[in-house]
């Protein structure tokens, strides 16, 4: 050391004996320099996953993935389950009818009108009768049927019986014929006895079938009777005593039409019937049971009978909520052509339910029993009747048991926020490509039934106005458990390339996800039961790796620069020259591009970081897995002008701007909250001190 010492010595002296001693002496000078910090900061995808843990999450091996679960409003049953519309009618007629009892119509023939040669006045006593060859034609009237005025039969007998009080036999070669009163032609209705001989003081019964004939009340009968006489011999006779007597009743009727008094039947007029719900379902509710939830019925009688009717409906299907009794209702109808011979009545359904046998056939009966009409006549025809008709509206099930028909019920549209994903919005300016993402349905039902569950999952952008939708695969649909879980992701839809086909370009993430569509209610057609409270519910979970590729994305942020001293601010004024360092170091696995501007206190721009283009850093490696390894460090010099130098007096905030792209043209690079980059910007100032000759 001394040696050196020495000769530096040595050197000097021989150094200023070669020179000439300057007229002045000269000054001596030195450079100073200040160091001036500006950022030193480390961007970590941490900050992302600690500023919201509502929505980003951190997964294995430290990977970042964002995640939100929303609840399902929960669909119901509600007024879906219905029944369609149906009217139903049937007729019947009154069919072959009583009427009150005719009795017995007599007529007598007097023995001076079968032998002219007796007088009228002959008293009684013993007389040869002569023989009235060859006959005498005698008519008579009937006393009238009280019952009718006139009877048309399907079927019955009219029983004639002629009574010979006379002493001496009688002979009908044409028989007895019967007519109406009121026919002058006397065109017999009926003929009896045809060559019968009626011997004296003897009885005969003859019958004649009424089928198809008409009977008036007011009869006439005409014979031509002969009779041989006495034969010579006396024979008591007393003219005002003695007749042929012919009387007539009716018996074994079947009457079609009549004019009549007309009583109570014996048998009961009915319908007895029944009709199908939805009959033209190809697959119609079997119904157990239906309790409703509303419903009309409404019952129409028509009397087309000119007799009043008294009785019930039963529909033994529908019985009471109260007590299971059948729904009936009493019927008074008044008689055809009058003000009530028609009777509606309207039935509210929400008292009732329906019952069955896994069936679809409601059954019903109409009974009623026409009126006395005393001694009043009525026109009444077995083809008269009356008629009930039944239509059914409206009508919502509350719960139903059987085999239900495979029925569409909408799903309530739900509404999924992807508002957690803010910061990506803000903080990532550009086109993000995803990796992957799920969407995770898990749904819980009450009902017994299978489900089928035709929905889509719908995408809104409200920025760039784009809507799409995906549906859910097939293979997912059939909700048969209580619980059902349906998941989207990349192995199994479409998904991924759906929520891309917004981010790509100059897109946005979708602003929520809906979930729409409708579900299919027992598509098997299956034997359960479900009520209208039933529903489904559960939650809608989605959620994706922050593994994605990004194109020209931007991440900004804005940084507080601390203050100088004012011993710092002094020194400032002295430098006359200066660099700016920017040193980088990228450990994320995407292409960067940086710049930052020093805004004063009132985000005035002092100075920009480059002056021109952005700092190109390249990506740091990537491994097989897609997750960086290492970091890739830049580091980048700025002169500085005076002028600048003196603006970094003033700076109080640096935003930094910095851009993103994945290598490889958008590869996709899974991100980690521990992937970082740091930036250190820092200035070194300088200005050369000169010692005063003062």
């Amino acid at each position: 050391m001394r040696k050196i010492t020495l000769l530096a010595v040595l050197f000097l002296i021989f150094l200023y004996g070669c020179f000439e001693k300057p007229s002045e002496p000269v000054l001596p000078t030195w450079d100073v320099d200040l160091t001036v910090p500006i950022l030193e900061k480390t961007f970590t995808l941490g900050e992302l996953v600690e500023k919201d843990t509502t929505y980003f999450k951190i997964g294995s091996n430290n990977q970042i993935y964002y995640s939100t679960t929303s609840e399902l409003e929960a669909t119901t049953v509600g007024d879906n389950l219905k029944i369609s519309d149906i009217s139903t009618s049937a007729q019947t007629q009154l069919g072959n009818f009583e009427i009150k009892n005719p009795g017995t119509i007599t007529a007598s023939i007097k023995v001076y009108e079968i032998f002219p040669a007796l007088s009228s006045n002959i008293p009684p006593g013993n007389y040869i009768i002569p023989s009235n060859a060859p006959g005498q034609t005698v008519s008579v009237n009937f006393t009238a049927f009280e019952s009718f005025q006139s009877v048309k039969f399907d079927n019955g007998i009219l029983r004639i019986t002629a009574t010979n009080g006379l002493p001496v036999p009688l002979i009908f070669p044409d028989g007895l014929k019967i007519y109406a009163q009121d026919d002058p032609s006397k065109t017999p209705i009926v003929a009896l006895f045809v060559g019968d001989t009626l011997n004296p003081n003897s009885t005969k019964t003859a019958e004649a079938n009424l089928a198809g004939k008409t009977l008036p009340a007011a009869l006439g009968l005409t014979a031509t009777i002969f009779s041989p006489g006495s034969g010579g011999q006396a024979v008591y006779l007393d003219v005002n005593q003695m007749f042929l007597t012919v009387s007539a009743s009716l018996e074994n009727l079947s009457i079609a039409e009549a004019t009549a008094r007309i009583p109570t039947q014996t048998e009961p007029v009915v319908i007895d019937s029944s009709f199908t719900l939805e009959p033209n379902e190809p697959q119609p509710n079997l119904i157990n049971e239906i309790v409703f939830k509303s419903g009309q019925m409404r019952i129409e009688i028509v009397n087309n009978i000119d007799l009043g009717l008294n009785g019930s409906l039963t529909l033994y299907n529908f019985r009471k909520k109260t007590d299971n009794s059948p729904l009936q209702i009493s019927l008074n109808i008044g008689r055809k052509n009058s003000t009530n011979n028609r009777v509606i009545q309207n039935i509210d359904l929400a008292n009732y339910k329906l019952v069955g046998n896994l069936s679809n056939q409601i059954s019903y009966r109409v009974e009623v029993r026409t009126e006395d009409t005393g001694d009043e006549f009525r026109t009444v025809t077995k083809n008269d009747g009356f008629s009930a008709g039944i239509s059914l509206s409206n009508l919502v099930i509350e719960s139903i048991s059987g085999k239900v028909k495979p029925t569409e019920i909408n799903f309530e549209e739900q509404r999924i926020s992807l508002g957690g994903l803010k910061d990506y919005r803000e903080k990532f300016k550009g086109s993000l490509r995803l990796d992957d993402i799920q969407v995770e349905l898990n749904l819980v039902k009450t009902a017994q039934f299978t489900f089928d569950m035709n929905l889509k999952v719908k995408a809104k952008s409200i920025k760039t106005g784009k809507v799409d939708s995906l549906e859910i695969p097939i293979a997912q649909r059939r909700f048969s458990g209580t619980s059902h879980r349906i998941v989207l992701n990349k192995s199994n839809s479409n998904i991924v390339n759906f929520i891309n086909s917004f981010t790509s370009g100059d897109g946005e993430f979708p602003d929520s996800l809906l979930i729409t569509g409708f579900v299919f209610l027992n598509p098997n057609y299956e034997l359960g039961q479900v009520s209208s409270s039933d529903s489904i519910y559960g939650s809608v979970t989605i959620s994706f790796p922050a593994s994605f590729g990004i194109s020209n994305a931007e991440f900004r942020d804005t940084s507080e620069v601390e203050e100088l001293s004012e011993d710092t601010k002094k020194e400032i004024d002295k430098m006359n020259y200066g660099k700016l360092f920017v040193e980088i170091e990228n450990g994320l696995g995407v292409e960067l591009r940086f710049r930052a501007t020093l805004f004063g206190f009132v985000m005035d721009s002092l100075v920009s970081i480059p002056r021109a283009n952005d700092f190109l850093i390249t990506s740091a490696p990537v491994d097989n897995n897609g997750f960086s390894v290492g970091a890739s460090k830049s580091i980048n010099v700025i002169e500085l002008e005076r002028n600048e130098i003196q603006k970094l007096k003033n700076m109080k905030f640096i935003r930094s701007f910095i851009s993103l792209n994945t290598a490889e043209s958008g590869k996709i690079v899974k991100f980690r909250t521990t992937d970082s980059i740091k930036v250190k910007i820092y200035g070194t100032l300088n200005y050369k001190v000169e010692i005063s000759n003062k």
